[in-house]
């Protein structure tokens, strides 16, 4: 499990300081009720500085307040902070599980078209349009 979470609502979310999650991709199994419009930002970290829910006004952005956290068994939203910590990590695994399964794919599609007309076939005039958001069955 993660034990690290900053949640930037509608921007990114990163896990234990050093894996970043851009929002589009927190996937399917996210709950909008976890984080709702009006937190502005969750902190869950070993910094310096409060561990909180940062809240804001969501019809104008202005921040409201700001709610201590100090255990993981705290509310954020309709959810805990175990358990974002926990799916930080099963998301950080699928996200770099579909990588990997990218990449084999890409490397397998390259070597099949370099094999088919090796004369004129090469890496600078293949042509690969998928991603690895592709190869994720988690992605929303």
């Amino acid at each position: 499990m993660a034990t690290q979470i900053v949640i930037a609502n509608e921007d990114s979310i990163k896990i234990d300081d050093s894996y970043l999650i851009q929002w589009a991709d927190k996937g399917k199994n996210w709950v909008d009720a976890w984080c709702p419009n009006t937190v502005h930002c969750v902190i869950w970290n070993n910094l310096p500085g409060q561990n909180e829910i940062q809240s804001k006004d969501a019809s104008t952005g202005m921040m409201t307040g700001n709610i201590n956290l100090s255990a993981t068994s705290d509310a954020v939203g309709s959810t805990t902070v175990t358990a974002l910590l926990t799916w930080a990590e099963t998301r950080k695994g699928q996200i770099e599980t579909a990588n990997t399964d990218h990449n084999s794919a890409y490397s397998a599609a390259l070597t099949n078209w370099i094999n088919a007309d090796s004369s004129n076939n090469n890496e600078n005039n293949f042509s690969w349009s998928k991603d690895w958001t592709d190869y994720d069955p988690n992605y929303s």
